[in-house]
């Protein structure tokens, strides 16, 4: 049975000329075999079977050999060459248009994989997690902060065994160091547990990842900033000396790698979490300033494990309130992107983001493979004789299309080429334009290397392949008697395939514009402050040693200021607009005026002003009055913003004046007396709406506001200088502009729209090359059409009225297809935003009106260069 197998696969692949001799001689091997294995004959046969199936001895698939040494290929390459040289101009539109769009798509694509990577390059990223905590009320949740209490990382290890290691991270909004007689203000510092590396592997390059965090008063420093503070020596044992709450020399135990851009969690140096025990009390429910780190065993299963975590007062053995505090397991490698809790570490980046650029990008690419498409089979007609020719000397259409793809795959290959020179050009550009280092040269990015060339090879494959079973279907006799005509077919999809670069190009338009006018939007729209030239300082910590004298010296230094003639106010408040979240508190449960209003449930944010910060800051007063320092009671006073007031349901803010605020449900909940309510104003980005928030009043908090005159803030910014040097001259000054700061909120929102408006112009360039293109080959094609009407006594402008009737028909296709997508896309993006404008329906306008335009003008030329000539010369032949 095995050998009558054996026979016919044999018989099978064998060439017909060697099959008699050939199978004689296995016959007379298998005889032999029989008499020395008789049971293993047969199989042995099957093997010497297989064995000969190798090229030289295979069947032809074709009568003539389709796969006939080399010497196909080389007149492939030779024939495709010369149809480069002899096309310039359709070679140039093709190289010219993949390049761009290839080099546009990779540039991108290594953006989309650098935001996706975040948190990826530790040992056990996939088990690495964060612990939230939600804020509950009756079944809904109100808030979800990034950071939990500091006892709850150790007591789910204890209680919960799928969690197998847990760490305690806490954030300092900056450290001042000494060295020397230097000072330096460091703004990316942590705290950490002793077992931090065993859940984030950094490369420690000097010290013992195990021992470093252990001791109190240590301290690790990245490898840059280790370079900064002790040049080339090994600074492991050395001492510097940390200023603010400190005040005492940290021992240097460790030396780590610079901390990668595509992590959330950057910091330059770090101190072991127990230097700061007078504020962490590991016990303690209530500290809730810490970020904790979980890892979790191998292979378990996080929703189970989520279900199964026990609630904060099951955790803690407190006794249970009217906010119900849930903790929530957040996969570190999720948080760049898939984050909206308060209290980051950091600004992140966005999911929606990363999806549109990547359309963006797989658009531009099939606009350019649109374009080889179309002007390939445009110009089918000028490669039919050499098809008929072909197909009459035996050519089997298979050959056709092996010689059309390797044509596709020759042009595919010389784009590639030229998008890489372009990226290599363009990268440092690029990664100014993304705000990130993306990218490095690509002549060593073996890895964007190898996307070029594989995206070469599938571009061959998608712009290549229809185009040459459309070329290789030509039948020989018509093509031979000069009957070939283009098919309504393929003109067809030529016309639909423009409508796709169309409609492309009117989304990318009309995208841009709408993100243009939401940034400026974000940035003009009223927000309930006034930050022109008003500075922000944080003002030097102190403790609790020294905190008499350091208030009396915050004093002189309030009262220096505003002696000058520049500086007209200067408030101090916990917190800034455009600062970070974690400088401001917030509390969640019951909120009443007692005798007054219902027993609402919600969220209310808190802060810590003065007297005069309403007034350095523009904060407008809608009824009662501010703070004032020489009423005792006001330490017990509050003031609340419109949404607060909104929230309890109040509509006549006068009427609630020094009536008290409670929180909390019982007889001593807190009780404060109601002062002044203020306007609202954003605090923070305009993606999120005004909340709920309450003012109390504090000397001398965090940050002093600045208000300073416009005419001469110079000499303001100066005087704030060496002021700020006589009073606190082991502190270096760090201030800045509020309006800056606020802005910077949006910088992402700025860099998606230069994103957005750069690759919609490379698109709208790719896709007038095309058109370019195609138009030539019309008005070329239709020359005898147009000399023909001009001798009937058609002008220009009625020939191109013809010309264009086309094309505009297309585009308004094209805006049927493309408006109900814009608005779909661009209004869930704006939906995005709390503070939005409406959508923009001129914008949609403006972006026909360009892509008429641009079609027009294009087609323009290229019929009036056909139409000017004479009709004597397109006609000289018929």
């Amino acid at each position: 049975m095995i050998k009558k197998i054996a026979d016919r696969l044999f018989k099978w692949y064998c060439h017909p000329d060697y099959y008699p001799d050939i199978q004689g001689d296995l016959e007379e091997l298998h005889q032999d075999q029989l008499e020395q294995f008789p049971k293993s004959a047969e199989l042995k046969y099957l093997k010497e079977v297989i064995k000969l199936c190798r090229p030289a001895l295979i069947r032809p698939l074709f009568k003539n050999s389709l796969f006939n040494s080399t010497g196909m290929f080389k007149n492939y390459f030779k024939i495709s060459f010369r149809n480069l040289v002899k096309q310039k101009v359709f070679s140039a539109i093709n190289i010219t248009g993949l390049a761009i769009g290839l080099s546009a798509f990779l540039l991108i694509n290594q953006y989309v994989a650098f935001e996706k990577s975040y948190d990826q390059f530790f040992t056990d990223a996939n088990q690495l997690y964060r612990l939230t905590t939600d804020q509950v009320l009756d079944g809904v949740i109100g808030t979800r902060d990034a950071m939990s209490f500091a006892p709850s990382g150790a007591a789910l290890v204890e209680q919960v065994p799928e969690i197998i290691n847990s760490t305690l991270t806490f954030q300092f909004n900056e450290l001042i160091l000494r060295k020397g007689d230097r000072s330096f203000i460091e703004k990316r510092a942590i705290a950490a547990d002793t077992n931090y590396f065993e859940l984030f592997d950094y490369q420690v390059l000097s010290g013992d990842p195990n021992t470093m965090l252990t001791e109190p008063n240590s301290i690790i420093l990245t490898e840059s900033r280790a370079k900064a503070y002790f040049g080339d020596i090994n600074p492991v044992g050395q001492s510097i000396m940390l200023l603010g709450g400190f005040h005492k020399n940290f021992k240097v135990t460790g030396v780590i790698q610079d901390i990668p851009e595509n992590t959330h969690y950057k910091f330059d140096l770090m101190i072991s979490i127990s230097s700061i025990e007078e504020r962490l009390k590991e016990d303690d429910w209530r500290s809730f300033n810490y970020y904790t780190y979980l890892k979790l065993a191998p292979q378990v299963e996080i929703q189970a494990l989520r279900a199964k975590l026990p609630r904060m007062f099951e955790l803690s053995g407190e006794n249970e309130s009217d906010t119900d505090l849930e903790f929530y397991l957040q996969p570190v490698e999720d948080i760049h992107l898939y984050s909206d809790f308060t209290y980051e570490p950091e600004i992140h980046g966005s999911a929606n983001t990363v999806i549109f650029l990547n359309v963006i990008s797989i658009l531009i690419i099939i606009i350019a493979w649109v374009n080889y498409i179309n002007l390939s089979t445009a110009k089918a007609i000028d490669r039919a004789r050499e098809v008929g020719v072909r197909k009459a000397i035996g050519a089997h259409r298979i050959q056709l299309v092996i010689q059309f793809l390797f044509e596709s795959l020759i042009l595919n290959l010389l784009a590639a080429g030229f998008a890489i020179l372009i990226a290599q050009l363009v990268y440092p550009n690029f990664n100014q334009l993304v705000g990130k280092d993306v990218i490095g040269s690509v002549w060593l990015d073996q890895l964007f290397l190898t996307k070029v060339f594989s995206f070469a090879l599938v571009g061959t494959v998608v712009s290549g392949l229809y185009p040459a079973f459309v070329l290789s279907n030509f039948q020989a006799v018509t093509v031979l008697k000069g009957k070939f005509r283009n098919s309504a077919k393929g003109t067809f999809l030529r016309k639909g395939l423009v409508i796709v670069q169309f409609t492309v190009s009117l989304m990318l338009i009309a995208a841009t514009f709408i993100i243009n006018q939401q940034v400026n939007y974000m940035q003009s729209v009223d927000k309930g402050l006034d930050m022109d030239f008003v500075v922000g300082v944080r003002r030097p910590r102190y403790t609790d040693d020294n905190r008499e004298a350091a208030i009396e010296n915050l004093k002189q230094f309030q009262q220096s200021l505003l002696n000058h003639h520049a500086i007209t106010d200067v408030g101090f408040c916990n917190t800034l607009p455009g600062g970070s979240s974690s400088d401001i508190g917030s509390t969640t449960g019951e909120i009443q005026i007692p005798g007054k209003t219902d027993i609402i449930k919600g969220t209310t944010y808190l802060q810590r002003c003065d007297e005069n910060y309403f007034d350095a800051v523009g904060i407008r007063l809608l009824a009662g009055r501010g703070f004032k320092s020489e009423l005792a009671s006001d330490t017990s006073a509050i003031i609340v913003n419109e949404s607060f007031m909104k929230k309890l349901g109040v509509q006549d803010n006068e009427s609630m004046l020094n009536e008290f605020i409670q929180f909390g449900d019982d007889e001593d909940g807190r009780k404060y007396r109601l002062i002044g309510v203020i306007a609202d104003y954003n605090r923070t980005s305009l993606k999120n709406t005004v909340e709920p928030t309450s003012t109390f009043y504090h000397t001398y908090a965090h940050y002093a506001a600045i208000k300073m005159n416009q005419q001469n803030y110079k000499d303001g910014l100066a005087h704030l200088e060496n002021t700020y040097q006589s009073f606190f001259p082991n502190t270096p000054l760090s201030y800045s502009f509020l309006d800056e700061r606020f802005n910077a909120l949006f910088q992402e929102d700025q860099q998606f729209g230069k994103v957005v408006a750069t690759f919609s112009i490379l698109a709208i360039i790719v896709a007038s090359l095309g058109l370019f293109g195609l138009s030539a080959f019309m008005a070329i094609n239709r020359a005898k059409e147009v000399g023909i009407r001009k001798v009937l006594g058609a002008t220009i402008p009625q020939i191109l009225m013809i010309f264009y009737r086309e094309f505009v028909v297309l585009i308004g296709l094209s805006a049927v297809v493309g408006i109900p997508l814009v608005y779909y896309t661009m209004d869930g993006w704006l939906d995005n935003y709390a503070y939005r404008v409406d959508f923009p329906w001129i914008f949609i306008g403006m972006a026909i009106l360009l892509v008429i335009s641009s079609a027009l003008l294009t087609v323009g030329y290229q019929t009036i260069r056909v139409a000017i000539k004479n009709p004597s010369e397109t006609l000289r032949y018929e």
